[in-house]
């Protein structure tokens, strides 16, 4: 989620839950909860350390790197402002916490107890940067600088803040429900992805078999009819396959693609056969980033590699 969600919706639990606790914590708390979104600061150490976990939400997006940052931040700030270590350590760890479980409601998978375990999940509640949720926040953030400008009375903030935490806390919960139902009715081989907007979502149907390979990306909405967004069958020949297989495996090393749903799209030429993959969770109106990996035929190696962004093909 984008940096103006985490920070908006920790300041707004905060309010609700620890609306008691000095001013001086809830600094804390919006800082903690938009921190774990600095690992971008982090990619030049990638390449010195050569590990995945220093990429943007890599080993930073864990509930166990959240207790240790915490504790550790924690001590200057109560050497230099005289407050309780452990209240600090507290506030900072949930906070912290409520950006991964955040982040693991999103499209794209967090390794969130990291480095106990490497492995990671996502609950495809809602869309990774979710443009919905940021312009919501955003505006938020526009209407308490606008009445904090204009000196409006205490209950116009009060009402303002109520009616946006409980906005969040219900949006969530009826994206959460709207999953949970869906899964409910889906074949082993469909998949639930979650629209733009909290009325829509997409369904894809995947099967791959001997022979070829079945897509369907259905886009449907609780209020209009479905719409088929992408549908074909390739039957592909035991070479075509083999290049097919092959380009998974490299997909596969690249951290940020390894972890998302490909709809993958064959094109043929007299020479070269190239393995597009669309990326589901990246995408919007039926446009969505992808990589390209170009084989020659006759020697079967990979000669060229590009990525973009675009419509699905048909």
């Amino acid at each position: 989620m984008d940096i103006f969600t985490h920070s908006v919706f920790g300041a707004l639990l905060y309010i609700l839950f620890l609306k008691d606790v000095t001013f001086e914590y809830i600094i804390i708390a919006i800082f903690f909860s938009f921190i774990p979104d600095l690992d971008i600061f982090l990619f030049p150490l990638k390449r010195l350390f050569k590990s995945n976990y220093l990429e943007h939400r890599g080993g930073s997006h864990s509930y166990i790197i959240g207790i240790i940052i915490s504790a550790i931040l924690s001590v200057p700030f109560s050497i230099f402002r005289n407050k309780s270590f452990f209240i600090a350590w507290i506030i900072g760890s949930a906070f912290y916490g409520l950006h991964v479980t955040m982040d693991l409601l999103t499209t794209t998978k967090i390794p969130y107890l990291y480095p106990i375990s490497k492995k990671e999940y996502s609950f495809y509640i809602e869309k990774a940067g979710s443009s919905f949720t940021f312009l919501n926040s955003l505006i938020f953030l526009i209407i308490i600088l606008i009445m904090f400008h204009n000196s409006a009375p205490l209950s116009l903030f009060v009402s303002v803040i109520n009616f946006y935490t409980y906005f969040y806390l219900i949006y969530y919960l009826y994206r959460i429900l709207t999953k949970v139902w869906i899964n409910l009715h889906l074949k082993d081989n469909q998949k639930y992805f979650p629209g733009v907007f909290p009325f829509f979502y997409v369904i894809y149907e995947y099967e791959l078999t001997h022979s070829g390979v079945s897509l369907c990306v259905e886009k449907k909405s609780h209020f209009s009819k479905s719409k088929v967004i992408y549908k074909n069958h390739s039957v592909l020949n035991s070479e075509e396959m083999l290049f097919f297989k092959k380009a998974i495996e490299l997909c596969n090393e690249y951290y940020y693609y390894a972890k998302w749903t490909f709809v993958p799209i064959i094109i043929r030429n007299d020479s070269i056969v190239s393995i597009r993959l669309f990326f589901l969770e990246t995408m919007v109106h039926g446009r969505t980033n992808y990589i390209q990996f170009d084989f020659v035929k006759i020697t079967q190696q990979v000669v060229n590699f590009n990525r973009g962004y675009g419509p699905i093909l048909s």
